[in-house]
């Protein structure tokens, strides 16, 4: 397994050691698991962080609610149109909206397959028998989106706060930590951005390493770390799915920055 230490990549620091403090619980005894900041089901072999940052137990809860994500919500649904094949080798599946997705990663670009009783979904046909599925954006699957953004983009400051020496940063985090273990369960907003474009003014955090940037790019995702007055922000693209929450606080006045990007968010 290769791992890549993000603090590195962000700004470019020494090494860093893992501090074998639990960045979620503050604590944690055992630390047997590596993590994937971004699930390694969603095509992510890169961006690891080594035993020793995350806690067994905490790596168990957030394993949870990972595994919902990309069973039951639109991520779970790029996914399979990415073509994304398991660890088991097999073929990406998901179910949302009663909908049964199915990875086809021999088949061209954007091909999908979908099973489904048809009459009972939403669809809007054009005159060439072309149809559009109409699903909503917000869902129960929403609060576990919500807390899978918050861990990627806690994990990445944490390993920022160790690499410029002032030890993984936790303290400013409290409210997200509380929502990512599920102890707080009040909803916490995302945009979801209409373009599936991320602004130009938000820079990925691994733009100075452009071999991995490249790799990372060809498995889906990619990452991005903004600071709006007192807001840090994080955006994550996933195929065509972009959204970018706070991770300090529930409070929204952040999302006025788009309209000053020409960017139009959906809360």
């Amino acid at each position: 397994m290769t791992y890549m230490d993000i603090g590195m990549v962000v700004f470019n620091p020494p090494t860093v050691q893992p501090p074998f403090r639990c960045i979620l619980c503050g604590n944690g005894k055992t630390f047997n698991s590596e993590e994937h900041i971004v699930p390694h089901s969603l095509g992510n072999d890169l961006v690891v962080l080594a035993p020793g940052w995350l806690c067994d137990v905490c790596n168990n809860v957030c394993s949870k609610f990972e595994s919902r994500v990309l069973s039951e919500s639109i991520l779970g649904v790029e996914r399979c149109r990415l073509g994304v094949v398991t660890k088991k080798r097999k073929p990406a599946t998901a179910c949302v909206h009663g909908i049964s997705w199915f990875s086809e990663p021999l088949a061209p670009p954007n091909v999908v397959s979908a099973q489904t009783s048809w009459n009972q979904i939403p669809i809007v046909w054009s005159a060439n028998n072309a149809g559009k599925i109409i699903l909503p954006l917000h869902d129960s699957s929403n609060h576990n989106i919500c807390r899978l953004l918050l861990k990627i983009g806690v994990e990445l400051l944490a390993v920022y706060g160790a690499a410029s020496c002032s030890g993984p940063i936790l303290g400013d985090f409290q409210q997200a930590r509380d929502v990512i273990l599920g102890l707080n369960s009040e909803p916490w907003p995302y945009a979801v951005l209409l373009e599936g474009q991320v602004p130009s003014q938000m820079v990925s955090v691994f733009e100075s390493t452009p071999d991995e940037h490249e790799y990372i790019l060809s498995c889906g995702f990619d990452l991005f770390l903004h600071e709006v007055e007192e807001h840090k922000i994080m955006a994550f693209n996933y195929g065509h799915f972009v959204a970018a929450i706070s991770l300090v606080s529930r409070n929204t006045n952040w999302f006025s920055i788009f309209k000053i990007w020409n960017t139009e968010p959906v809360p």
